[in-house]
C-alpha cells in the first residue's frame, strides 16, 4: 500500500466519524469552515513525505526494504534522535511555526512500551506486544495518531472512582474474552481530523480502588460510540471564514481542541495497551515524556524565533529597531529562544541509552528545559507587547484598506518609516495574532498546561536529575563524613523497579 498521500489522507476522513461544531454535526470533516485549514495543514505533511527535499527527513527504510514514517520510529542511535528534531522543525518551519499537534509526539508512549519490554511482560505478554504491532502498522501507514490525554475535571477534591458520575473520568467497564468496553471522556487536539487516539490515564493516585480508571489503549476516531465535540472556534464561522490578511494565524491554524466522548466503546486486546493496571499507569505517567518532551521542545522553539521575527519586523517598520530600550527588549527574546535551542541540542549531545537499548534524550536537561519553556512564554509575549505597543488593538482590517471611502486615509495614517500601510498593517496583525487575540491566548494556555502543570514538570526534573553526585560534591567541600558514603534516597529515582503481579 505505501504511505497514505494527501488526497487519501483527506479521503480518508470521511469514515463516518461522529463530530460536532457549534452544536451542528459536521457531514465532510475536510471541508466544514472550521475544520478545513488544519485539515489542509495536516496534508501539507504528507505532501512533504513524497517531496525529495523533506523525504529523508520524514521517512527512513524498514528492513524490509519499504518506506516508512519516521515519526513512528524509536531513535536507535544519536543520529536519529538529531534527525527526529529535524524532522519536527521542517515541518514546523514549512507548514506552521505554532501547529502543536501532529503526530510525532503522541507516539511516544510506544517507544516507552517497547523500551519497557520486560516490565510490561511482567503484567501481561500482550500489552508491550501490542505497543510494537502498533508501531510497525503506524511506519507503514503513516496513520495521524493523536492523543486522548486530559480528562474533563469534575471535582477536582475526588479521586476517579469517588466521582459522582463514575463516567467522568475514562474507565473500563466491562472485559470480555475479545476485549473491553470503555466509557468517560478525554479532552484533546486535532481528533476531528486524525485517524485514532492513543488515550492514555493522566488523573489519580494509582491505587487499586482506581484500578478501573488505569486504563490505556488505541481507539479508532470512527468507532462506534465516540462522539467529538470541537471548542469554539477561535473566529467566528470558523477559520476558513477568517481572512489570512486580518487572521494570519487563526484563519490557518486553529487547533481545534476537542470532547472525545466514549460511550461503551469496544477495544479489542490487541489494541489494549493495558488494563486494570494501577502500577502500569503510574509508569507511564512518569515516563512517556521521555521522547515527547524533544517535539514540545522543537515547537516551543519554532514559537520563540517567531516571536523575535514579529518584534524585529515591527520594529523595523516603526523606526523603534534603532532605540536602544528596544533593541534590548528584543535581545530578550533573542536569549529565550537561544536558552531553548541549548536546552534541545544539550540533551541531544548528552543523550543516554534507554534500558531497551535505544537512545534517548538527556532528562535532567530536557526536564529544565520543559520548566523554562513552560513558565516563559507568556512572559516573552508580554515583552512582545511592549515592543509593538498598543497599536495591534486599533487595527484595520482588509475591508478598510480596499474600500473606497476608507482606503486613502488608511494608506496615509497607518505608512510611515518608508513601508506602506498595506505592509505595516501585515506585520502588525501578526504581532496582534501572537499577543491580543483569541489565538494567542489559546496558545499561552496551551504552553503553560500542555506539558502537564509545571508542578509536574518540576517532580520530574527532581526525579531525573543527579543528586547524588551534587550532594557528594557539597559533602566533600563542607567537610561533612565521607561524600562516599552519602545515603538516602539521592540518585535519580529509578521508575522501573515496579514489576507486575
Amino acid at each position: 500500500m505505501g504511505l497514505m498521500t494527501r488526497a487519501q489522507y483527506i479521503e480518508s476522513l470521511d469514515d463516518g466519524r461522529q463530530v460536532w461544531v457549534s452544536g451542528r454535526k459536521v457531514d465532510k470533516v475536510a471541508y466544514h469552515p472550521a475544520l478545513a485549514p488544519m485539515t489542509e495543514a495536516v496534508a501539507q505533511i504528507y505532501d512533504m513525505q513524497a517531496d525529495p527535499d523533506f523525504a529523508e527527513l520524514l521517512t527512513f527504510e524498514r528492513l524490509d526494504g519499504i518506506r516508512g514514517s519516521r515519526f513512528y520510529k524509536i531513535p536507535e542511535t544519536p543520529e536519529e534522535l538529531v534527525l527526529r528534531r529535524k524532522m519536527t522543525s521542517a515541518i514546523l518551519g514549512h507548514v506552521s511555526p505554532t501547529m502543536d499537534r501532529f503526530g510525532d509526539e503522541t507516539v511516544t508512549p510506544l517507544f516507552v512500551m517497547v523500551d519497557r519490554k520486560d516490565i510490561c511482560d511482567s503484567f501481561d505478554p500482550r500489552y508491550a506486544a501490542n505497543a510494537a504491532r502498533w508501531l510497525d502498522r503506524l511506519q507503514r501507514e503513516n496513520l495521524f495518531m493523536t492523543s486522548g490525554n486530559t480528562d474533563p475535571k469534575g471535582d477536582r477534591s475526588l479521586q476517579p472512582f469517588e466521582q459522582p458520575d463514575p463516567d467522568m473520568y475514562l474507565r473500563v467497564v466491562e472485559e470480555r474474552p475479545d476485549g473491553i468496553v470503555i466509557s468517560g471522556a478525554k479532552f484533546e487536539t486535532g481528533a476531528p481530523y486524525a485517524h485514532v487516539a492513543l488515550v492514555k490515564p493522566t488523573v489519580g493516585n494509582w491505587i487499586d480502588a482506581n484500578a478501573d480508571y488505569a486504563v490505556a489503549a488505541i481507539v479508532p476516531l470512527n468507532a462506534e460510540g465516540v462522539r467529538m465535540h470541537c471548542r469554539m472556534p477561535l473566529t467566528a464561522g470558523g477559520a476558513a471564514a477568517a481572512g489570512s490578511y486580518d487572521h494570519p494565524l487563526s484563519a490557518r491554524f486553529d487547533e481545534l481542541d476537542t470532547l472525545m466522548v466514549f460511550d461503551h466503546v469496544f477495544v479489542p486486546w490487541e489494541d489494549v495497551l493495558f488494563c486494570r493496571q494501577p502500577k502500569m499507569a503510574a509508569m507511564m505517567r512518569s515516563e512517556f515524556s521521555r521522547w515527547a518532551a524533544q517535539g514540545y521542545l522543537v515547537r516551543c522553539l519554532s514559537k520563540a524565533e517567531l516571536l523575535v521575527g514579529a518584534a524585529l519586523l515591527v520594529a523595523q517598520h516603526s523606526g523603534t529597531d534603532k532605540i536602544p530600550p528596544v533593541r534590548a527588549k528584543i535581545a530578550q527574546l533573542m536569549m529565550h529562544k537561544q536558552a531553548i535551542e541549548a536546552f534541545v541540542i544539550g540533551s541531544e549531545a548528552s543523550c543516554k541509552p534507554s534500558p531497551g537499548g535505544f537512545t534517548m534524550p538527556d532528562q535532567a536537561i530536557q526536564n529544565a528545559g520543559r520548566i523554562f519553556c513552560s513558565q516563559s512564554y507568556h512572559h516573552m509575549v508580554q515583552l512582545l507587547r511592549e515592543i509593538v505597543g498598543g497599536q495591534p488593538v486599533m487595527l484595520p482590517d482588509e475591508a478598510m484598506l480596499e474600500g473606497a471611502e476608507t482606503r486613502a486615509d488608511i494608506e496615509k495614517f497607518f505608512a510611515g518609516g518608508g513601508y506602506a500601510a498595506r505592509e505595516r498593517i501585515q506585520a502588525m496583525h501578526l504581532a496582534r495574532e501572537l499577543t491580543g487575540s483569541a489565538y494567542a491566548g489559546r496558545t499561552q494556555a496551551y504552553q503553560l498546561f500542555a506539558e502537564t502543570p509545571v508542578f509536574a514538570q518540576e517532580a520530574a526534573l527532581y526525579a531525573s536529575y543527579d543528586r547524588g553526585e551534587a550532594l557528594r560534591m557539597a559533602m566533600k567541600w563542607a567537610g561533612i563524613g565521607d561524600a562516599e558514603e552519602a545515603g538516602g534516597d539521592i540518585a535519580p529515582a529509578p521508575v522501573a523497579a515496579m514489576a507486575g503481579r
